[in-house]
């Protein structure tokens, strides 16, 4: 119902416990001053008018809610059950402070903002911190004056962007919704109303966006209206000239104008301008990077060869998602822009191996170009690489597999199966071969995921052996089946050739090249690496930190240059500084070839599942050996957690 959970609280009391109560026995319930409590009251009260019901003071008696309409006690009661919680939080708070004071036309005192958040003025001081790291952030300063308070300094156009990211970083709502958090900041615009002239301007033009670009160009527009009846208009806003973009938003503009009794200027205007062509996915008039885009996309897939020989440079999907994207990403370049991903955080830790895969190849594919993608950028463009790896694995590794058929009586036999299990499995299982169970050998196995056989016969190596009966039985096609879709071993069995005993260490070293260099020795001991395999890793991180949740790492080279794929791990007694921003404990060195393609989902999934678990963390961190690593991995990791 209010703001703040403290005067909801407050009323709660009033409505549950009937009766009066002393002014300072109800500050020191909710552990405020009797003035602080005093002017809580004075905020309820307004609202409580609507409802004809006030809390009042009785001399020598003390707070008691008076009502001239018992009927709007229930009223009360349900509402205060559907109450938001916006300032529930420190960082909501702080964000409401920093908004109301890029508004304010006046100093701000410390009772002044302590009053706004409804907490002490010691919090406030506590708060200062962080609010002047977030206006850093934006080359804006928090300006103080003695006995006047404070006010924010800069740029208008950085006022604007930090407004829009503390707006951006409260949404929990990506499609084209507003959440409570951007209509409360934004309270004095209606952004409904903002919304259908926009959405019905773009249908009558054949405008195209996406939810998320649309409602970041509608909480622009609203800004623009907003800071503009604050009296805070752009004096200037440098835009190419376009006669064609501003005929065509002209009656956009009129409209904006005469809906919120605004006069828009040049500058406004050239703001708007740019946010329409920077969002929108579909314009005749856009700059045309078309070709450039295109080869760009070639650039990142060539990469993504070279680095991961997962080959999808002829997934045409993706070549024309992705440049289509890059297109929407260089207009914003274009016209300075950046766009936030809200989804940006969840991508990282959700999708590891696509956003691992994605930075380091727009790295390598943007290092000559005129400008760098920022994580915002490439956290979009994960995406769709996420979506092309998805299918090359499909097509390449689980879609099929291939089997050899034995028989024990007759050729026949033999064609008789082969021709049954096609028809059966037709595009999940290819038969390449029919051999006599004498002539089987490891040479006609070599290509083989599994041996249909009429006959018993001896294992080869780890290729699952089925043996059947003509004709079929239905538990022979259901032991085909579970074998065809899924594989009976564990996942990390599948992976577990990849480590050795010898390239495990714990150690104590207390930086992170040390154990970089480290875990190289073990690999290059094993002859699994070139020679010029550490300075490729020591680079990648130097560009782009394979720290991935405060604990585990994964440092790797640029490109492959392994002569066989094995991952090296180390632990350290104690966590160190891996970038600037994060600490790692858990260092697992990839060395990966040519060998392992179809593994890598895999060694990934299992990455995923393990990082942002501190239960299956803290038990790995107490591992002593390889074999100790990988027990570990299977008795917590399940077939079902893939």
């Amino acid at each position: 119902m209010f703001q703040s959970s403290r005067l909801n609280d407050i009323l709660e009391h009033f409505l549950i416990h009937k009766g009066y109560i002393a002014p300072s026995k109800l500050a020191k319930q909710f552990q405020v001053s009797e003035r602080t409590l005093r002017s809580d009251i004075r905020e309820i009260n307004k609202t409580l008018m609507d409802y004809h019901v006030q809390i009042l003071l009785k001399r020598k008696e003390g707070y008691y809610l008076h009502t001239s309409d018992v009927s709007s006690i229930p009223v009360l009661e349900e509402l205060l059950k559907k109450r938001e919680k916006y300032l529930d939080s420190t960082d909501h708070r702080i964000h409401h402070l920093i908004i109301k004071l890029l508004y304010a036309d006046n100093y701000l005192s410390q009772d002044d903002l302590a009053e706004e958040v409804y907490v002490s003025i010691n919090t406030i001081i506590n708060y200062l911190k962080s609010i002047r790291d977030i206006l850093a952030s934006h080359n804006l300063t928090l300006q103080n004056k003695a006995n006047l308070g404070y006010l924010i300094m800069g740029d208008e156009l950085n006022k604007r962007k930090c407004i829009m990211d503390l707006i951006a970083s409260n949404s929990q709502q990506y499609a084209l919704q507003f959440s409570n958090d951007q209509k409360e900041l934004l309270k004095h615009i209606n952004l409904e109303t903002v919304k259908d002239i926009v959405i019905e301007f773009n249908r009558t033009y054949g405008l195209h966006f996406t939810d998320y670009n649309l409602k970041n160009l509608i909480l622009q527009i609203v800004l623009s209206i907003s800071r503009v009846q604050a009296k805070k208009p752009l004096d200037t806003y440098p835009l190419p000239q376009n006669q064609q973009l501003k005929d065509l938003l002209h009656p956009l503009i009129s409209q904006i104008e005469e809906s919120f009794r605004v006069e828009l200027g040049i500058a406004e205007r050239n703001y708007i301008y740019s946010y329409y062509i920077s969002n929108t996915i579909e314009w005749d008039g856009q700059k045309d990077y078309s070709i450039y885009t295109r080869k760009l996309v070639q650039k990142i897939l060539n990469y993504i060869y070279e680095s991961y020989h997962i080959d999808i440079r002829n997934d045409t999907i993706i070549q024309k998602d992705l440049s289509q994207h890059l297109q929407s990403i260089l207009n914003a370049k274009y016209y300075q822009q950046d766009k936030k991903n809200p989804l940006l955080e969840t991508i990282k830790t959700t999708y590891i191996l696509a956003h691992e895969i994605t930075t380091t190849s727009v790295y390598q594919a943007f290092e000559t170009e005129p400008f760098d993608l920022c994580e915002d950028d490439i956290g979009y463009i994960t995406l769709h690489v996420g979506a092309a790896i998805e299918r090359y694995f499909d097509t390449h590794y689980v879609s099929g597999k291939k089997a050899i058929i034995v028989y024990g009586n007759s050729y026949a036999e033999g064609s008789f199966l082969a021709a049954k299990l096609s028809t059966l499995f037709k595009g999940t299982l290819e038969i390449i071969g029919r051999y006599p169970s004498h002539e089987l050998n490891d040479i006609n196995c070599q290509h083989t995921d599994l041996i249909i056989s009429t006959t018993p016969i001896k294992q080869f190596g780890k290729i699952p052996v089925i043996v059947v009966e003509i004709p079929l039985s239905k538990n022979d096609i259901e032991n085909i089946t579970k074998t065809v879709i899924k594989e009976h071993r564990h996942p990390i069995d599948t992976i577990m050739d990849l480590f050795s005993p010898s390239l495990f260490i714990r150690t104590t070293v207390k930086n992170r090249e040390d154990i970089i260099h480290i875990l190289c020795t073990l690999l290059k001991e094993e002859d699994c690496i070139i020679d010029t395999f550490e300075q490729s890793v020591l680079q990648r991180e130097s560009k782009i930190s394979t720290a991935m949740d405060g604990v585990i790492a994964l440092p790797h080279p640029l490109t492959i240059c392994s002569y066989k794929s094995r991952i090296a791990i180390g632990i350290l007694e104690k966590p160190i500084r891996w970038s600037e921003k994060d600490q790692a404990q858990i260092i697992l060195m990839l060395a990966l070839a040519d060998d392992r393609r179809k593994d890598i989902r895999t060694l990934y999934d299992t990455l995923v599942i393990t990082t942002n678990n501190p239960v299956l963390e803290n038990l790995l961190l107490q591992a002593v050996s390889t074999r100790d690593f990988l027990r570990i991995l299977k008795e917590n990791i399940t077939e079902n957690s893939y």
